[in-house]
């Protein structure tokens, strides 16, 4: 009986063996194989194919299973469809019926991975695809089956003034759309129905540059950042910029960050630098240096600012913010998340209301508020225009006070009002004089003395940009009287800066150079060895 039984176990296992090797063969012919394996499979079969016929392949190479209940399948697809992108870049082939139908099967397959994507997707197809009614039928499906009809609406109704063709389509779905109907388009007009985007193939083309995306480092209203590479593996930030659902004064807003970008790079090393950009109707990308680490992450992650960081970051806000200034550019919404490190130096972004003064005139009127509350000026809050009409006078003193806001929480660890958590209570706190804002004490004296005179509720008392670069807090102290010092003579001189030309990394270099600074003045021995250790030891006393 045992026999039988270790017999009949063993045919079993022969059997399903059998059956598990029919099904990996299957699996491997039917899905054609070297599309997921190889990668140099894949490319030898793209480069002797066409859009049309890669369009055919992946259409019934679909067949085969179904991505909406196979997440393994579903990723073998969109590395088919990402494959294939790369082979056939969208600028070059987005006007293509069969093209635009990839794109767009690409957009749906990221919504069933991923609906919050898919209308970044969807979005950025159109603007690429347009003359196609499918692609915007698609778009408008896919928003309504996520229950936003008034969006769906909108989407055909931009495409059918568009002159998207054929209109005959369009017609058709709006009209479904107004029935109430759960599916735009009939069985039959499927196929008419049905660009991934731009980073459908996890890159996206700017002016005939390819770049590709690592990951998104930043989101904010209609807009994301992404980190992205070219092909000589170097790193840049592309902000990506939804124009479809953005107001008139938004879009204006960001083509006023372009303009300021391009203009005031050339005056300091502190404006982040614009490489590229490119506007269309629907969207824009903006080519930009990118930052290691935006101030406000940087600040939530230490319990404590080392006293010399702090210093070379506000002199780089200062620098930054005067050369605004003196271009006649007021920011009106500074805040750390505004600043980025690079290279161990704080760079300002993101002028998207950033206001030009007029000329001979030394305050602008604003009709909303915009600032953030922890770092908006009195004046910004409690102002009103001549009419009545709620606005805020804003002039480059509001800039100080947002910027001592920044440093009060570099040295505090938190913003003068932040205590007060009903923003009610804070606003009748910000600008009610006899309010007192808390200073505890602190070593460095010059510093308590620039925060209190930055947050000066009167702007007209309140200290200016080119007085905080003058201030003592960033000066170098005077040396102590003759006789104690250390005079270094050119055989130390030449050993110290041997020692520095030998560190590797820039926020060593410097961070050592300030302390032999500081060295100098003290007068100890200038010893490089001891500049460069952690912060942890204190160094400014």
């Amino acid at each position: 009986m045992d026999e039988e039984e270790s017999t009949e176990r063993q045919l079993q296992i022969a059997m399903l063996c059998q059956r598990l090797a029919k099904m990996k063969k299957l699996y491997n012919d039917d899905l054609c194989l070297p599309s997921f394996t190889e990668t140099t499979d894949i490319n030898q079969l793209i480069s002797t194919n066409s859009p049309e016929s890669c369009q055919i392949f992946l259409k019934n190479l679909e067949k085969r299973g179904d991505p909406g209940s196979d997440p393994a399948f579903l990723f073998k697809l969109l590395d088919c469809y990402s494959k294939v992108f790369a082979r056939f870049p969208l600028a070059k082939h987005c006007k293509t019926e069969s093209y635009a139908r990839m794109l767009v099967r690409y957009a749906e397959l990221k919504g069933i991975e991923d609906p919050e994507d898919a209308p970044d997707h969807f979005s950025i197809a159109r603007s690429h695809s347009k003359a196609f009614a499918f692609v915007h039928i698609a778009h408008a499906q896919f928003e309504l089956s996520q229950g936003n009809s008034r969006k769906s609406n909108l989407i055909l109704q931009k495409a059918l003034s568009s002159n998207a063709r054929p209109v005959e389509l369009l017609q058709t779905a709006i009209r479904n759309l107004k029935s109430g109907k759960t599916h735009l388009l009939p069985a039959e007009h499927e196929e008419n129905a049905t660009p991934a985007s731009a980073f459908s193939n996890e890159s996206i083309t700017i002016k005939g540059k390819q770049f590709f995306i690592f990951k998104m480092i930043g989101r904010g209203g209609s807009s994301k950042v992404y980190q992205v590479f070219d092909h000589k593996k170097h790193v840049y930030a592309l902000k990506y910029v939804n124009l479809e659902e953005a107001d008139a004064q938004a879009v204006e807003s960001y083509k006023n960050e372009i303009e300021h970008l391009n203009h005031l790079q050339q005056y300091s090393d502190q404006i982040i630098k614009l490489y590229d950009y490119e506007i269309s109707s629907s969207c824009i990308y903006m080519l930009m240096e990118c930052g290691h680490l935006d101030l406000n992450t940087w600040l939530r992650n230490r319990k404590s600012v080392n006293p010399l960081d702090r210093k070379c970051y506000w002199r780089n806000m200062l620098e930054a913010v005067h050369t605004i200034h003196k271009h006649g550019i007021i920011h009106s919404d500074l805040k750390p998340a505004n600043f980025v490190i690079v290279d161990a130096s704080l760079k300002l972004i993101d002028f998207g209301i950033a206001n030009r003064i007029q000329p001979d005139v030394t305050s602008i009127m604003k009709d909303s508020q915009v600032g953030t509350l922890n770092y908006m000026p009195p004046e910004a809050i409690k102002d009103t225009s001549s009419n009545g009409k709620p606005g805020s006078k804003i002039s480059a003193k509001g800039d100080v006070w947002s910027l001592g806001c920044i440093l009060y929480c570099m040295t505090y660890g938190k913003t003068p009002f932040q205590n007060i958590t009903n923003q009610i209570s804070k606003i009748h706190a910000i600008i009610d004089p006899t309010h007192e804002i808390d200073f505890p004490d602190i070593p460095e004296k010059d510093l308590l003395d620039v925060l209190k005179r930055c947050l000066v509720r009167n702007p007209r008392e309140r200290i200016s940009i080119a007085e905080l670069l003058d201030h003592p807090y960033l000066q170098l102290q005077p040396a102590p009287e003759p006789g104690t010092n250390y005079k270094a003579c050119a055989g130390d001189l030449k050993r110290i800066l041997n020692e520095l030309a030998a560190l590797q990394s820039p926020n060593s270099i410097a961070r050592a150079a300030s302390n032999l600074a500081k060295m100098c003045n003290s007068g100890k021995k200038l010893d490089v060895s001891e500049c460069v250790k952690t912060s942890s030891q204190t160094l400014w006393k």
